[in-house]
């Protein structure tokens, strides 16, 4: 009777600890697409909160950019439209004459992000001014 109790006990442990992985590896392929925060190159363009930094590169003479890894992303999908729509919230608009491919370009003011799609992933780049522009945009009337 007692080893009968420690089977049902046993099995039914696996059914839970079976069930929590189900539900874990559901939660972790697709983004909930409902929390921004700002990215570590520019605060004031939104990444989505569940997005993992992969990699950064800061203080590069032409440009900083880090990489997030984001599980569900497609490139063949572009932008998701909570994604785009959270872009355009936050006062950034798209450049089409600028964009490329999985490449999107958005400005804001003065500011330039170019955005690129990969599969589970994407990269936030901002490309620094050249000295030579800010200095004639200074010398200009």
């Amino acid at each position: 009777m007692r080893l009968r109790g420690i089977r049902h006990s046993l099995c039914f442990m696996g059914v839970v600890l079976m069930m929590m992985f189900v539900i874990a590896g559901c939660a972790a392929s697709e983004p909930s697409w409902t929390t921004f925060v700002g990215s570590a190159v520019e605060k004031s363009f939104p990444i989505p909160k569940e997005a993992k930094r992969t990699e950064t590169a800061m203080n590069n003479s032409k440009m900083d950019y880090v990489h997030y890894s984001l599980p569900g992303l497609k490139e063949r999908d572009g932008v998701p439209d909570a994604f785009q729509k959270a872009i355009t919230e936050w006062g950034w608009t798209e450049n089409p004459e600028e964009s490329t491919g999985t490449t999107l370009v958005y400005k804001k003011d003065k500011l330039v992000v170019q955005l690129t799609i990969h599969d589970n992933s994407f990269t936030v780049l901002v490309p620094k001014m050249e000295e030579k522009a800010i200095i004639q945009g200074l010398e200009s009337p």
